[in-house]
């Protein structure tokens, strides 16, 4: 797969979900590179700024850290590829989507306003089995959201889609971890993470909401002047 990365113009916007209360929060590269300015809404009329973005150098994923967050959404310990669930902010609203594991692909980016002129990486492609609200439409938005396994655990970031298949590219668990190493972050245990909730095609709007609720999944706002 192909995705072209147009150049940033005034604000825009993305997802971003906690992953230490100490203010450190994943989300996908292409939502904060080039940004002047970042924020995350941490409560319905504010921000709190980003104080510094370490972006992957193979990878549509970056970190992002302020002085601090809320309750860290908790890490899988080991991975099982069957469902998933990517919370976020689809269309700039709060929204989820219940998607089947089909198999890895190379996602190639490409774009004047990447650094180095683009670059390739290995990618999970999931189907799209739901999605709440249930409208038709770009996921535009949802990038840089939380991959949940049924166990309400981290197993990817959300990086891209493809609409007309009802596709949904997601960063895989060795991506998460070459960031962590990168930006020198000890995640903390699968078992101190908070309040993991079993995810099913049924429970996952109401879980999705709590997490966006609570402020543990976020929406990021970018200004490029």
């Amino acid at each position: 797969g192909v995705v072209k990365e147009e150049a940033k113009s005034g604000a825009s916007s993305g997802t971003a979900f906690s992953v230490s209360a100490k203010g450190y929060w994943l989300t996908a590269r292409h939502v904060v590179e080039g940004c002047a300015r970042t924020g995350v809404q941490t409560r319905e009329r504010g921000m709190i700024r980003v104080e510094r973005t370490i972006i992957h150098p193979r990878a549509d994923v970056a970190m992002l850290v302020t002085r601090n967050g809320p309750e860290a959404l908790p890490l899988a310990a080991s991975v099982s590829m069957r469902d998933a669930y990517n919370i976020g902010f689809p269309a700039g609203q709060p929204g989820a989507v219940h998607a089947r594991f089909m198999g890895e692909m190379t996602l190639r980016h490409t774009g004047r306003r990447i650094r180095g002129g683009g670059y390739r990486e290995r990618v999970n492609a999931w189907s799209e089995h739901s999605r709440v609200p249930s409208r038709s439409g770009s996921l535009g938005g949802l990038s840089g959201g939380v991959v949940l396994d049924s166990s309400g655990r981290i197993i990817g970031v959300v990086q891209a889609e493809s609409r007309r298949r009802g596709r949904v590219m997601t960063a895989r668990p060795k991506t998460l971890r070459e960031m962590f190493e990168l930006a020198r972050f000890t995640p903390p245990s699968a078992s101190s993470g908070g309040g993991a909730v079993t995810m099913t095609g049924d429970t996952y709007p109401a879980a999705a909401r709590n997490l966006i609720l609570s402020r543990r999944v976020a929406k990021v706002f970018c200004r490029t002047d």
